[in-house]
């Protein structure tokens, strides 16, 4: 006890030093990096616009451009383009002994993985339709250039980004206009570039370009921009449409829209970040550009010299003295289609400037920083959203909260004399206890956080997964349990070798345990990304630390110290998203009425796509999948199985199973209900949405410590780590007893039952850790949507196994090796399915059940084994 009072002082202390750190409150950083160098021996660099480049093994290059290095346009001075070549590398620039086939400017550019693609651009001689790649030989230190296919017509000022095989250019304009034009070329197979259907709404040029995730699929987003035809004025564009590359369709989205009002972005930088938004750097706007357009086309119209030259005077006045292009960044939530002004800088954003990612940063090199000015500045942004203070309050509520889960494992040690104690925790565990237990494990932090994002993101489409889950229980209830209490089996997959044969016993245990393990590490690192954006305490860290904690209360405390951190853990959770309910309702603007109508109207509401396609998440892959799932999860899975053997009599292991079943229908509409509720609170008020979220998942973590008052906020994220730690428990403690029950016993049968114990504790603390490397390793995984990765893994681990259950408790006639075979055909068909075909993941599940009972039912059939006698 004394052990543990040192590391609540020492918790302590340790949140007193993190609330009164100082955090930054800035949510960019520029960081000037060496300028561009002259061309010219001492003399200094004017900078450039329209540069081409990127990065390309590991230095960043700049080639091209155009400037004015004898003075201003006004003034006389002529415009000049170059073909010289920067390199970045070691933190300085130096000017390239290769240079560009001829000068160019202004050509749309994007890497791949070969080099930097450039794409189109002009000269003082054309505008060209020439493509060509640009790569760096690392080892030779030297840039090479190759010739690509040319486009079909010449174009400048155009976009280009990259999706998956292809590059997509579009717009730009010609020798005498905008255009419409789309183009794609595949990468893999670059013969000739493909002309795709033309873009809706007015042509458009010096627009820009960025590829994100929707809420219905990846798009391509096309901003801004500016229609023109030469000798006529141009038309300067506040609009902006998206191309969904899935279904190859274009929309117009219509204005960007800033404080309600239409703003023009023309020669803008953006970028692509987090999950759903969007960035846009400066640009120029339509207020002076009109009026010097306007000016320019009345000199060249005007026949009387002194009022030409009053103009010009006029025109020269603005041009000398403008203020220069936007400071603003602007930001678009791609999944609540909401404007808003994400930061400012202190100085002007160039436009026309050669812009790149670079890892998680974003580089502006050179361009224009008002008419005719170029700066030779290079400038590397880094998007920073700081971590909320936490605070002392919250941080205790939380390290009381894990440290009475620790206290429970504790005093249940004391009771663990046995492996009966151990495993089914003597007979001492009342049912309505073993009942919220299987709602908590099937709760999780998965549901906790990932069905909210879900809803957000897209709609209730995946509710009927829950409520198949209840319409499943009369089967698990009437043709599961009567087997398992009847027959007083220790583990679910013991039935298997009494129905069939030992190999089919071992097999079952073997995919529990192995999807249990992918299973832990995917619960373990859903509440460190929580954490994380929480406290900055790296992922790692959190998932460490849950570890440890969750190992040594399970391996001491057994399924009693699991059931009751469940008990305490859903009573926590489930009072705590009513209360984020009514906390969002209170503070956001709308009526629940106009709530209901604004989602509604937005189909958020939808829960039934009755498209008979299974490549999507409609309602027959949701139901029929969900079934299958739940069948498996609930009539299968050890952990479930294990609350149901806690009980001595049917009756009881029934109610265990209805508690689950009464309380899943409430808690799948508040959890959808709070992810609906947060797409309305972040849309009346897209500030408080931060774009560096890179995991849809962090979405309810984010409010809950952004929003809610302190020490609840504590306490629901106590409450996420208690959802993990508790089904990560339950995961331990059934492992333990299926690799104890379902190998040890079988291969050393007269183990004394201390040692087993013993080994049963040890298997637990092996799985924990193996579960936590895990873990670590998904942590550094690009995973968008961890919902999606449980119910992969549900239906390739497990989907043959509910196959085989149900030969076993429906057919007399199936055997051993027929079931055998259809197991293994079962797995072959759902790895085809899964990696060749577009079939939605949630109906891996029913293909692995199906497969594996028709094709055991005949191989039984064809292939008459000796009949088992069966203890049922």
């Amino acid at each position: 006890m004394k052990k543990i009072n040192n590391i609540l002082v020492f918790l302590v202390i340790l949140s007193i030093g993190l609330t009164a750190s100082g955090q930054d409150d800035s949510k960019i950083e520029q960081t000037q990096l060496q300028v561009l160098p002259a061309q010219v021996k001492n003399e200094s660099s004017l900078g450039f616009a329209g540069m081409i480049g990127g990065r390309h093994q590991g230095v960043l290059i700049a080639a091209g451009g155009a400037n004015f290095p004898n003075g201003m346009p006004w003034k006389g001075g002529a415009k000049q383009w170059s073909q010289k070549i920067y390199i970045y590398e070691n933190e300085n620039w130096r000017l390239s002994s290769e240079q560009l086939p001829e000068p160019i400017a202004y050509a749309a550019c994007v890497t791949i993985e070969e080099g930097i693609l450039c794409v189109g651009g002009n000269n003082h001689e054309k505008t060209s339709k020439g493509v060509f790649l640009i790569s760096y030989d690392s080892e030779n230190q030297k840039v090479q250039i190759k010739k690509f296919p040319d486009l079909p017509k010449p174009l400048a000022f155009s976009s280009a980004v990259v999706s998956d095989e292809y590059v997509y250019v579009i717009g730009g304009k010609n020798e005498r206009q905008t255009t419409n034009a789309f183009y794609r070329l595949n990468i893999e197979q670059p013969d000739n570039w493909e002309r795709l259907k033309d873009f809706p709404g007015p042509p458009r040029a010096l627009h820009t370009s960025v590829i994100q995730e929707t809420s219905e699929s990846k798009k391509l987003f096309v901003f801004g921009g500016r229609n023109e035809i030469t000798g006529q004025k141009s038309e300067a564009l506040s609009s902006y449409l998206s191309y969904d590359l899935k279904h190859s369709s274009w929309k117009e989205e219509g204005d960007i829209l800033i404080e309600s009002q239409p703003r023009v972005i023309m020669g803008a930088s953006s970028e692509a970040l987090g999950s759903m938004h969007i960035l846009i750097y400066g640009g120029s706007d339509a207020l002076l550009f009109d009026k010097l357009e306007h000016l320019t086309h009345k000199i060249q119209s005007v026949k009387n010299d002194s009022i030409r030259n009053i103009l010009k005077i006029e025109r020269n006045d603005i041009l000398d003295h403008h203020p220069g292009f936007s400071k603003e960044v602007l930001a678009y939530n791609t999944i609540t289609k909401k404007w808003f002004v994400y930061a400012k800088s202190n100085t002007s954003f160039p436009v026309t400037a050669l812009s790149f990612k670079d890892g998680d940063d974003f580089i502006i090199v050179s361009g224009e920083i008002s008419p005719g000015i170029r700066t030779p500045q290079v400038q590397r942004i880094t998007v920073k959203e700081t971590a909320h203070a936490f605070g002392i309050v919250n941080y205790s509520v939380l390290i009381l909260y894990l440290l009475i889960s620790v206290l429970i494992g504790v005093y249940f040690s004391r009771k663990q004399n046995s492996t009966e104690d151990y495993f089914v925790g003597g007979g001492r565990i009342p049912w309505w206890a073993s009942g919220l237990s299987v709602f908590g494990t099937l709760l999780s932090a998965i549901t906790f956080m990932a069905i909210p994002a879900k809803s957000f993101i897209t709609d209730w489409s995946f509710f009927f997964l829950n409520i198949a889950a209840i319409l499943i229980t009369p089967i698990i209830a009437f043709l599961f349990i009567p087997f398992f209490n009847k027959l007083k089996i220790k583990t679910a997959y013991e039935y298997l070798e009494d129905r069939f044969n030992y190999t089919a016993r071992a097999f079952g245990s073997l995919s529990f345990i192995i999807f249990q393990l992918g299973r832990i590490g995917i619960v373990l690192l859903l509440p460190s990304l929580a954490i994380s954006i929480v406290t900055g305490i790296p992922v790692e860290i959190s998932i460490l630390i849950m570890g440890v904690l969750c190992v040594f209360y399970t391996t001491f405390g057994g399924i009693e110290a699991v059931i009751w951190t469940d008990v305490m853990q859903v009573i926590v959770l489930m009072g705590g998203s009513i209360l984020a309910i009514v906390w969002i309702m209170l503070h956001t603007e709308m009526h629940f009425g106009d709530m209901l109508t604004y989602a509604s109207e937005r189909d958020k509401f939808n829960v039934m796509n009755m498209d008979f396609n299974f490549s999507d998440s409609t309602f027959w892959v949701v139901l029929i999948g969900g079934l299958a799932s739940a069948m498996v999860t609930q009539g299968t899975d050890q952990t479930i199985v294990q609350r149901y053997l806690t009980s001595s009599s049917i009756k009881d292991s029934r109610k265990t199973l209805y508690t689950n079943a009464v309380l899943t229908l409430p808690a799948s509409i508040i959890f959808f209900g709070i992810g609906t509720l947060l797409f309305i609170f972040y849309t009346e008020m897209p500030t408080k949405l931060s774009p560096t979220i890179s995991n849809n998942d962090s979405i309810f973590p984010w409010y809950i410590v952004k929003e809610l008052p302190v020490g609840v906020s504590g306490l629901l994220i106590a409450g996420i780590f208690s959802a993990a730690m508790s089904s990560i428990s339950s995961s331990l403690n059934s492992v333990s007893t299926a690799y104890c029950n379902d190998f040890h016993l079988h291969f050393k049968p007269h183990t004394a039952d201390k040692n087993l114990l013993k080994t049963a504790r040890l298997v637990t603390v092996l799985t924990g850790v193996i579960g936590v490397l895990l873990a670590l390793w998904m942590a550094n995984s690009n995973i968008k949507s961890l919902w999606d990765q449980f119910y992969r893994f549900l239906g390739l681990f497990t989907g043959g196994l509910g196959g085989m259950f149900l030969l076993g408790m429906l057919t007399k006639k199936a055997n051993a090796i027929g079931t055998l075979i259809g197991l293994v055909l079962s797995a072959l068909i759902t790895w085809y399915i899964s990696m060749y075909t577009d079939i939605n993941f949630l109906m891996y599940s029913f293909f692995g059940v199906v497969s594996c009972f028709v094709f055991g039912y005949v191989f039984s059939l064809l292939l008459k084994a000796s009949k088992k006698t069966s203890k049922w």
